[in-house]
């Protein structure tokens, strides 16, 4: 038995050619909570367009307003995707002068671990914090003070 003669072949329907789709270079000038771009292509309309971005991974790609960019639009008019940045961003980095934040929280409900090598931080609900590894060293330019309802040497 032959699968072409239990089957019924239904015509695929006829896609455009892919040398009518453009790509375009273009530089990013506003972006809307990562979701939607306007660009200004670098040939093609002198009015910038607007574009979807593409997420490739959980979190939105990283851009800023200048950074150059690779742009997918399927016809002219019509809206453009964003597929990635081309190059360095011009945002903030982490070796942005700016600096680290002034404040970082982690939260978790159950524990929350640090771990690096033989080395752990544990911070459990029941507020108890278990520092583990292979030497503990405390420096302090100033008072180094341990305080609790008893304490423990050995």
């Amino acid at each position: 038995m032959h699968l072409k003669d239990d089957v019924t072949m239904t015509p695929m329907p006829a896609l455009p050619p892919l040398v009518d789709t453009m790509i375009h270079r273009g530089t990013l000038l506003s972006l809307d909570e990562g979701e939607r771009a306007r660009v200004l292509l670098e040939e093609g309309p002198a009015d910038p367009i607007e574009c979807d971005v593409l997420h490739a991974a959980d979190a939105p790609p990283s851009l800023a307003p200048g950074d150059l960019l690779l742009v997918w639009q399927p016809a002219p008019g019509e809206r453009g995707v964003v597929l990635g940045r081309v190059g360095p961003t011009n945002g903030p980095t982490s070796a942005d002068p700016a600096g680290p934040p002034t404040e970082l929280v982690l939260e978790a409900t159950h524990s929350l671990t640090l771990r690096v090598g033989d080395g752990s931080i544990t911070i459990r609900e029941d507020g108890k914090v278990l520092i583990k590894g292979k030497d503990l060293v405390s420096h302090a330019t100033r008072t180094n003070r341990i305080k609790g309802g008893a304490v423990q040497i050995n």
